[in-house]
């Protein structure tokens, strides 16, 4: 079972084509993350920050951020289909799952018992959720 686990995240039986597809979204959403952290912090860092840093920043991350978005398109238009149905099944769980999840949560945080909902988390649940469903995909068909 672990030996199948460990397969499903090290992507092994896809096409290179599509393991180097997936090496460049990665990158991509490395980079994105970054350049969120990077902008977080000099945005925090500064004060009363420039108009010129904010847009610069703004446009650096925007502009990877759509960068990211092309190329998980063309990764998803180039898989095979049980690939790709794998794929969808995590990104409609990670949708279903960050939507559910955050609707019932504000319920909480609009009565004052959770804190602030912060962008970040809904993040980080939508890329573990997805994660899990594409671990979870690739056993099961595997």
């Amino acid at each position: 079972m672990m030996k199948n686990i460990f397969d499903a995240i090290c992507a092994k039986g896809l096409p290179a084509r599509d393991i180097k597809n997936a090496n460049k979204v990665n990158l991509l959403a490395l980079m994105w993350a970054g350049s969120l952290v990077l902008t977080t912090y000099l945005l925090k860092l500064t004060p009363v920050p420039a108009t010129w840093l904010i847009a610069t920043l703004f446009i650096l991350h925007s502009s990877i951020g759509i960068l990211m978005t092309l190329a998980f398109k063309r990764f998803l238009t180039q898989l095979d289909e049980m690939e790709r149905k794998i794929q969808l099944d995590a990104l409609a769980l990670a949708v279903g799952v960050t939507i559910v999840g955050f609707s019932s949560y504000s319920v909480l945080d609009i009565a004052n018992i959770l804190p602030d909902l912060k962008a970040s988390y809904l993040i980080v649940t939508l890329a573990i959720t997805y994660m899990v469903g594409i671990i979870s995909g690739r056993v099961r068909y595997g």
